[in-house]
């Protein structure tokens, strides 16, 4: 059975991330479900909206470090997590998310991407990368400054500070806060009302807000260059050895 599980209903495609056990960590197969989804979606007029959600109270907590190549190697053939980002880049079809819980790494960064984040007050929102000895990814590093300014984007970004939904409610990062238990249906409620107007101008719409995107694939190439370097680097490896033991690493 897929820890990523797929349902059109109404003209909503619900794209639901189930691996509740690992807070919803992203393996390279769930990338390819959700790649696969989100290209489907764009090519099915019948399909109108999207929605983002995670089981067992988490949105997602990043890649499963398990998942992680080896240090200093390059992915051999296609890279399934550039072809999600890709996917997110290209998509005219609005996007929306229902955020709980913890929201880190590309699970932070994808909502940069998206037409409507609903999170509750207290999910967790996190840029980790600095942590794990990595630059940002997924636009990230040019998106975060785009909507924060400079020196907030900084703060966030390299600091690699955890923030709560209403402050990333206040910071324009979440566009709506909902009860918990309530996020799950306040994002469909989005979703519905998307897939309620007219379907071309909405994505023509999308496409002319979005603007160009060829600055944003430069970075985003330039960003997966700079996560290479990390995982092939000494910082890297301890980084990521301090992670599995559960430990602050020393970067001396």
């Amino acid at each position: 059975m897929s820890a990523v599980t797929t349902q059109l209903d109404q003209y909503v495609l619900q794209i639901r991330i189930d691996r509740p056990e690992k807070k919803n960590a992203l393996t390279m197969d769930m990338y390819e479900v959700m790649s696969a989804a989100l290209e489907q979606a764009e090519a099915d007029s019948s399909v109108r909206a999207v929605v983002f959600s995670g089981a067992g109270g988490n949105f997602c907590s990043g890649n499963d470090v398990a998942a992680f190549p080896a240090a200093g190697s390059q992915p051999q053939g296609p890279n399934p997590v550039m072809r999600f980002v890709e996917a997110l880049v290209n998509a005219s079809v609005p996007i929306v998310a229902a955020v709980e819980g913890v929201a880190a790494g590309i699970g932070a960064t994808m909502l940069l991407h998206l037409d409507g984040v609903v999170a509750s007050a207290g999910s967790r929102i996190v840029f980790p990368f600095l942590n794990l000895a990595l630059v940002p990814e997924a636009g990230s590093s040019l998106l975060l400054v785009r909507l924060l300014g400079y020196t907030r984007a900084a703060e966030l970004m390299l600091r690699a500070a955890t923030i709560d939904g209403t402050e990333a409610h206040r910071l324009g990062i979440v566009s709506r806060l909902a009860e918990p238990g309530a996020v799950g249906q306040v994002a469909l409620d989005l979703a519905a009302e998307f897939a309620s107007k007219p379907p071309q101008a909405m994505r023509r719409a999308k496409r002319l807000m979005k603007g160009d995107t060829a600055e944003l694939m430069q970075r985003i190439r330039e960003e997966e260059r700079g996560v290479f370097l990390g995982l092939g680097s000494a910082e890297g490896a301890e980084a990521l050895r301090a992670f599995r033991e559960k430990r602050r690493p020393n970067f001396s």
